[in-house]
């Protein structure tokens, strides 16, 4: 057993080391320690690996962050820019926009931020599609933007999704990522002027958006090489800032579908906490088990049901909102699932870990995780 403790206290010492290279963009621990976000791998988000206390109490205390809107839209500032510059799937140089939305003239320095992914089959859409959500959490206290990201790929159009292959689908997922890890850094690597903490990270995503949030906390370079052999080669590293510009994502929100190539992709070392909303018949992603893009020749996929359960299995906080209806679209205001999204990271920094599945709006099952 000696030698087993010493080990075991040799690993902790060095995580301690490590975790104190990233300084806290808020102050730090009450505690006065440093921060404790380390590098999971060097091509994956920052990931807490070291219990510590944090802001979470700080955030669940306040009238913020909850189902009320604190703020109206004059309240609110909107930005615009060119958050990065990327070769799209033909070979030419697309500008990647942004829009940013917070509380103007905030008492908060660092807000909670939500960066949010629209949808579109990777064929088409943009972020105006993403921006009433955004600033439905704005007045809410959340700091959030909308991004675009690159669209197309060889044989597909916004009328024929299924003209493509695997290959060339596997390679916009790749692309999507690629690029919302560089909004992140964008971000993150400005964080005092947009006002954001860096350790309080949503990743938002609709439908196609939903795909690419997932693919980005729980696929790295050598999941995509195993799906596609040779894709890194071709187009580049994941995330090539990983190592320099750290992060952490505390949840993925994800509305209108949910896709994963491999539920077992999620796994208890990184597990996140997660709300979904899908339809049981959606006819574009699956609920349980399907094809990319519901294109028989495409890759297979797993939905909201199946992902769900891998976060049952190993006690992650989740809440399932699901409709047994047949479509893509859901029937949700958009003010709901602004509502619930927010609601559910309430419930997250006031230590009241839940997993709920509501079929539409009755909830079905309730599971306290203490």
């Amino acid at each position: 057993m000696k030698p087993l403790y010493r080990t075991y206290t040799l690993v902790v010492l060095i995580g301690l080391g490590i975790s104190c290279r990233y300084p806290a963009p808020e102050p730090g621990p009450v505690d006065g320690g440093c921060d404790t976000t380390v590098p999971n791998k060097p091509d994956t988000v920052i990931i807490d690996t070291i219990p510590a206390k944090n802001p979470d109490s700080l955030l669940a205390r306040t009238a913020r962050f909850g189902a009320d809107r604190i703020f109206d839209d004059a309240s609110l500032d909107i930005s615009k820019g060119v958050f990065a510059t990327a070769t799209d799937y033909r070979g030419q140089k697309v500008d990647l926009n942004y829009e940013f939305v917070a509380p103007a003239n905030d008492s908060l320095k660092y807000r909670p931020f939500v960066l949010t992914v629209h949808e579109g089959a990777f064929l088409f859409g943009d972020l105006g599609n993403e921006m009433g959500k955004a600033r439905g959490l704005a007045q809410r206290g959340y700091a959030a933007a909308a991004i675009n990201y690159r669209l197309g790929f060889n044989g597909a159009s916004e009328q024929n999704a299924c003209g493509g292959n695997s290959t060339e689908a596997v390679r916009a997922v790749y692309r999507s990522v690629q690029d919302t890890y560089a909004a992140i850094h964008y971000f993150v690597d400005r964080a005092e002027e947009f006002g954001i903490d860096t350790r309080q990270i949503m990743l938002a995503g609709s439908s196609a958006g939903a795909i690419t949030v997932t693919a980005l906390v729980y696929m790295n370079e050598a999941d995509f090489e195993a799906l596609q052999p040779g894709i890194t080669k071709a187009l580049g590293r994941l995330d090539p800032q990983a190592e320099n510009s750290p992060f952490r994502v505390r949840a993925l929100l994800t509305q209108l579908g949910y896709g994963i190539f491999r539920s077992d992709y999620i796994n208890a070392s990184n597990a996140m906490p997660t709300v979904f909303f899908q339809r049981i018949g959606d006819n574009v992603l699956p609920y349980y088990r399907g094809t990319f893009l519901s294109c028989p020749t495409y890759l297979p996929m797993e939905g909201a049901k199946m992902a769900s359960d891998q976060l049952k299995k190993f006690k992650i906080p989740f809440e399932l909102n699901y409709e047994n209806l047949e479509g893509h679209h859901l029937s949700f205001p958009e003010e709901y699932v602004v509502s619930r999204y927010a609601q559910f990271m309430k419930r997250l920094w006031s230590q009241d870990p839940r997993q709920i599945t509501n079929d539409a709006y009755k909830t079905v099952e309730d599971v306290a995780l203490h």
